[in-house]
């Protein structure tokens, strides 16, 4: 299944547990326009909304991966009733896993719509630059939360108080990017990341998810560590949990080799 754009507005397709939101503005360096955020708002209700998607790829076209959003947009009077912050905070609750495939650079708020994934596979040649204060902005508050959740002040404060272009190794060094490799395997890599959670039972993957998450936001709470175990029990009573287990006991007992 699919959903096209129309002149440039990101697509969705559906293929089996994957669903693959590609970014097509690859002359503007795949930079979001006020439309664009409608249409990414709908693709990622959409997902959410499908149970048979396991998986959430964001890609994009061309030789960058995002330059973030149009600074003439930003400057305007009229705000879209969808905020870029808005899209990014929406990705990065999506109860199934994302991976931003980073096919190229990345810039602006582009960095904080790949942070937004759950993983961030990146190319060798790839850099990532933060303008934000170069330009006299604040980042704002949602998209600071998200990076100093993710990666930690430390890394941080170097993306956003340097402006530096940084290098995939460096990347790879402070959290940002979970692999590097080569622009040739980057579709194969993808393929088998996608085929390794969709062999995971979903409602543990979704369960765990929501856990880490919860965690990486400073839940500790009592509240929030109760949450956490009671979602543990509710998986070791789940027909999925007693599903896997006697696949498992099947395999076990099968005196064939393989």
């Amino acid at each position: 299944m699919g959903i096209p754009g129309s002149a440039g507005t990101p697509t969705l397709e559906v293929d089996g547990g994957r669903a693959t939101i590609r970014l097509h503005r690859p002359d503007k360096r795949n930079r979001i326009e006020p439309d664009d955020l409608a249409a990414l708002h709908d693709h990622l209700t959409a997902c959410e909304a499908d149970e048979a998607v396991r998986v959430v790829v964001l890609a994009a076209e061309g030789p960058s991966w995002c330059s973030g959003y149009h600074l003439d947009a930003l400057a305007g009077r009229q705000r879209p009733s969808t905020g870029f912050g808005d899209v990014c905070d929406q990705l990065e609750r999506l109860a199934v896993p994302t991976i931003a495939a980073l096919q190229g650079s990345v810039h602006g708020g582009g960095t904080d719509l790949a942070v937004a994934c759950d993983l961030r596979i990146g190319v060798t040649g790839m850099v990532l630059g933060m303008p934000a204060a170069r330009i006299g902005l604040q980042y704002y508050a949602s998209g600071l939360r998200r990076f100093v959740e993710r990666l930690g002040s430390g890394a941080t404060k170097r993306i956003f108080l340097t402006g530096e272009s940084i290098t995939p190794d460096e990347l790879l060094r402070i959290g940002y990017l979970t692999e590097v490799v080569e622009p040739e395997r980057l579709e194969t890599r993808i393929d088998a990341l996608c085929a390794a959670v969709a062999g995971l039972a979903p409602g543990a993957v979704r369960r765990t998810k929501a856990a880490i998450d919860a965690l990486a936001r400073g839940g500790a709470a009592a509240e929030a560590i109760d949450a956490i175990e009671a979602g543990h029990r509710a998986s070791l009573a789940s027909a999925e949990h007693r599903d896997a287990l006697a696949a498992l006991s099947r395999r076990r007992s099968d005196p064939r080799p393989g």
